[in-house]
């Protein structure tokens, strides 16, 4: 791979997402969530701490992004200047213990796995429970923990660092599990799975069960990274750095 710096942006953060328009977005350590564009511009910049701490993004959308705050279960709704456009308590659905959500590009509303009762649970913007699936042990004969979640296609990933990514269809019944584990953030687009390993990108192709590993152009200090649209994004102890190929 042909790797060409763009941009190296100075920042200390925890936390990397992309959207499809090139843009990154940080969770840094001051608990803000940043958008920047693919040339290293800080485009906008979101805090507040009235929930506690921010653990996750979900920028599939966007126009609609979806923040996590496990802590007070909270999610807060953002426009794409990052200003705030509505928050839903998941407490006051009667979920009180969860790790994982993610954005439904279907209709617009998220996802939530409920720790408490083991069940999927799609919510709308209104703060209502519109579908949940069956409890994981009808399902699966098990529990499950995830990590990390992602809509794509129809389909549902998630990850449990013990028993692989699952596969759920879009009403949340369970389809088929990729057998890799210990994975805390994956990219799934259209028929490949990446995630991170030491210092390179694995990727996945579901359809023809191929395997390659993409290296990165730096092998040292990668907290994270994500491919969008022939940019890879590398997060680093003390930088962001955007390369194109």
């Amino acid at each position: 791979m042909n790797w060409i710096l763009l941009t190296s942006l100075n920042v200390s953060a925890t936390f990397l997402t992309t959207d499809y328009l090139q843009n990154a977005y940080v969770i840094t350590s001051q608990n803000s969530l940043v958008k920047i564009d693919s040339a290293g511009t800080i485009l906008f910049t979101y805090n507040q701490n009235r929930f506690g701490q921010l653990k996750f993004a979900d920028a599939t959308n966007p126009l609609k992004l979806i923040l996590s705050y496990p802590d007070y279960q909270t999610v807060v709704m953002l426009d794409n200047t990052l200003s705030e456009v509505g928050t839903i308590s998941l407490k006051q659905l009667g979920i009180y213990n969860y790790h994982a959500l993610c954005f439904s590009s279907r209709d617009n509303n998220f996802w939530v796995f409920d720790e408490n009762d083991f069940k999927l649970k799609k919510i709308d913007r209104n703060s209502n429970i519109i579908l949940e699936s069956s409890d994981m042990f009808q399902q699966l004969g098990y529990a499950i923990h995830p990590v990390y979640m992602q809509e794509e296609n129809q389909y549902l990933f998630v990850s449990d660092t013990t028993r692989g990514i699952l596969i759920f269809d879009i009403y949340g019944v369970y389809y088929e599990t990729l057998p890799f584990k210990n994975i805390l953030k994956f990219q799934a687009r259209n028929d490949q799975i990446f995630f991170q390993e030491e210092n390179h990108l694995h990727s996945f192709q579901m359809k023809s069960l191929a395997e390659t590993d993409i290296a990165f152009p730096e092998v040292t200090d990668v907290l994270e990274a994500r491919m969008e649209n022939r940019r890879l994004y590398l997060l680093k102890n003390d930088s962001l750095k955007i390369y194109k190929f």
